[in-house]
């Protein structure tokens, strides 16, 4: 009975430790600014319908309760949510070393085009028909994705600029082996042959398509945290990306630093790739570039970089385009009107001038969460 009290007792004193921590008051904080800016765009996107529908009622009914109206609703928005789930945590491992690399997008792709072709060619079952084939793609990616991290960490390349010319690269190649090499004459489409059924991820859940690629995706997020914040690497990697002046003088390799948070983040983008293709897609017949990996970056910065918080930001992204296009379909509404929701709520997160600013501060926050004290926001490393 002692020992049980003895327990409860420092069970207590650890909840109320972690309740009046300053890393949870930031958190807080952080929280309160992100619901802020999500608010002031929702009322400006409720004006903007009420302005161009006849019933502008109906339309904001369904753009806010439509993705949440059933479970094969709301399996949509999970399925919208998990490509966009891998987009970024790469988006994080790359923000968080320093970098600003763009091929996460050109990665999708190659992930996606290397997978199908891997689960088409190679004679695999069981679970290494599923296995096999998202190794080749984040392998693919991986390599190719080298090249721009490496010319940025030895010849100073911008790789930024490299990074997106590699995107068409890779996808203008893989529009021409879908068109000219692996294509499938009899699908009446410039596209692979079918992906064989022991290679496509399964339902989770009845009547929704919702895959096992979500369950990937989670837990990417749990072991991107885990390198990140728990193991002398991820030190490394977010000591680089803080101040690589400082990093160099205590000894870290900076470009070792950060071609690997490059590598990795595309990693997990060509990953993404795979994924997507063995859930949602019977043959690869990608001719474009498929949008996550720029999406990435604005699910990173909702999150602020913080890969546990980055399946809310996804959710929350999948959550938005799955009521635009119950909207658009139920309504007169056009679907585009989420891109000014998404672009209202990217500037207002990002305005850490006024979110930081003494009157939010010392008002929103005090009256939020009843303190005279602030910690300043940012000032706090959120292992979140």
């Amino acid at each position: 009975m002692k020992r049980l009290s003895a327990f409860v007792s420092r069970l207590c004193s650890w909840f109320k430790s972690q309740f009046t921590s300053r890393h949870l008051l930031t958190a807080l904080i952080e929280g309160g600014r992100t619901l802020i800016a999500i608010l002031i765009a929702y009322l400006v996107a409720f004006a903007v319908i009420g302005f161009v529908s006849d019933d502008p009622e109906m339309a904001i009914r369904w753009f806010v309760f439509g993705p949440l109206s059933s479970p094969t609703e709301f399996g949509e928005v999970l399925k919208n949510a998990t490509p966009l789930l891998f987009a970024g945590i790469a988006a994080c491992l790359i923000i968080k070393g320093g970098n600003f690399n763009m091929f996460t997008e050109g990665a999708f792709y190659a992930g996606g085009l290397i997978a199908a072709l891997a689960a088409i060619y190679f004679d695999l079952s069981g679970i290494l028909a599923i296995i096999i084939p998202l190794a080749c793609g984040t392998l693919a990616a991986m390599l190719i994705g080298y090249i721009p991290a490496k010319l940025k960490a030895k010849y100073e390349v911008n790789e930024f600029v490299s990074s997106i010319m590699f995107n068409f690269i890779v996808m203008w190649i893989g529009v021409w082996l879908i068109s000219n090499v692996v294509i499938d004459v009899t699908s009446g489409d410039n596209a692979t042959a079918p992906i064989p059924d022991a290679s496509r991820l399964r339902i989770l859940f009845e009547n929704t398509n919702v895959t096992t690629g979500l369950l990937i995706a989670l837990g990417v997020a749990v072991v991107a945290y885990l390198y990140m914040f728990r193991t002398r690497f991820g030190f490394r990697l977010r000591m680089t990306g803080d101040n690589k002046a400082f990093a160099r003088s205590v000894g870290i390799d900076v470009g070792r630093a950060g071609v690997s948070s490059q590598i990795l983040g595309i990693g997990v983008a060509g990953l993404g790739g795979g994924v997507e293709i063995l859930a949602n897609y019977h043959r690869f017949n990608w001719k474009t570039l498929p949008g996550f990996g720029f999406d990435g970056f604005m699910v990173a910065i909702i999150a602020k970089n913080r890969p546990l918080l980055v399946p809310f930001a996804a959710l929350f992204i999948g959550y938005l385009r799955s009521g635009a296009d119950l909207m658009a379909f139920n309504t007169d509404v056009a679907q585009e009107v989420v891109q000014i929701i998404q672009g209202l709520i990217l500037i207002l997160v990002a305005s850490e001038a006024f979110f930081s600013s003494a009157w939010f501060r010392g008002v929103i926050a005090k009256r939020m969460f009843r303190r005279k004290q602030l910690a300043p926001v940012g000032g706090v490393d959120d292992h979140a």
